[in-house]
């Protein structure tokens, strides 16, 4: 049978599996606050105090590590975390192994636990990264090195031995780059969402889980950025639909329709979208956060040629 502090860990990957799965990666506090269903009693995953965390069932070792971006100002964690060795850095408690919190990371370190990173991407919104190892620890520094090694969401190595976690390294550097990119992602997600306070910039929708950042001009191309300027909130429908260019935003804002999809005749769902033709999307009120003219600019001279 399985110890309690594999099945602690088990128990959270699980709960994080769902609440990604139902916040696109984005989550707020208030779910990974939530406790946790264990045996008698349940668990919380981390705290909001507190920036390494063991829960009082788990024996030893630590569950989650966890950056906040404070509500005055965003940090950059996706440039700032990132290290050369091709993982994130993070800050250990000031005070050395005289801190309890450091002394139960190295444990975990030692150990090879795998670990929950939730990693800030907005105020009140995390990115949680799931199996994390602790590659290094670095106390006169006052950091530690955190990596995966397994697809991100993935438990199904918890409950084996140490010796899982050597892996080839063209793996190794595959999973990291899918993690960066899905922080990246995050990030942009959760700053657009903020810029237009959850809201479909073309139907006003105030569903978040139904809501994407659409970018005007796609990250894949070098003009690409993952500036609040070069996104748009929008529903997943109409999201689909603008980068399809069936879908068009003129540099004054204003929503055009494609030709083909204004004469197809298709129920209720169709026609609220033709509804939109000639309309003008809103807007953040921060001028630095409404969408590039520029950027609106070539993106709807691609869709005239379509």
């Amino acid at each position: 049978m399985l110890n309690i502090d594999t099945r602690l860990r088990q128990a959270a990957f699980q709960r994080l599996e769902d609440i990604s799965r139902q916040f696109s990666n984005d989550v707020p506090w208030e779910a990974i606050a939530q406790r946790v269903p264990f045996d008698v009693e349940p668990f919380f995953i981390a705290s909001r105090a507190i920036g390494i965390f063991k829960p009082k069932q788990m024996q030893d070792g630590i569950l989650s590590i966890k950056t906040v971006v404070p509500k005055q100002g965003r940090i950059n964690i996706y440039s700032d975390g990132a290290s050369d060795e091709g993982g994130f850095w993070y800050s250990l408690e000031a005070g050395g192994t005289a801190k309890a919190a450091n002394r139960q990371l190295l444990i975990s370190y030692e150990r090879k636990d795998p670990i929950i990173y939730l990693m800030g991407v907005a105020p009140g919104r995390y990115f949680p990264l799931w199996p994390c190892y602790i590659d290094s620890v670095d106390i006169a520094r006052e950091l530690c090195h955190v990596s995966m090694h397994d697809r991100i969401g993935a438990a199904r190595h918890v409950a084996e031995g140490a010796g899982t976690y050597e892996v080839d390294e063209v793996e190794k550097r595959y999973v990291i780059r899918e993690a960066k990119t899905r922080v990246h992602q995050a990030e942009f997600r959760a700053r657009v969402m903020q810029a237009y306070s959850n809201r479909c910039a073309m139907t006003g929708l105030p569903v978040p889980e139904l809501l994407e950042a659409a970018h005007i001009i796609p990250d894949t191309y070098h003009a690409g950025t993952a500036e609040v300027s070069n996104g748009i909130s929008l529903s997943r429908l109409h999201h689909r639909a603008y980068d399809a260019d069936l879908i068009g935003i003129d540099p004054d804002y204003r929503i055009h329709l494609n030709a083909d999809l204004l004469s197809t005749q298709d129920g209720p769902l169709l026609e609220s979208m033709k509804q939109l033709n000639g309309n003008r999307i809103s807007v953040p009120k921060h001028s630095e956060e409404k969408p590039s003219k520029e950027a609106l600019g070539l993106r709807y001279k691609r869709f005239l040629s379509r």
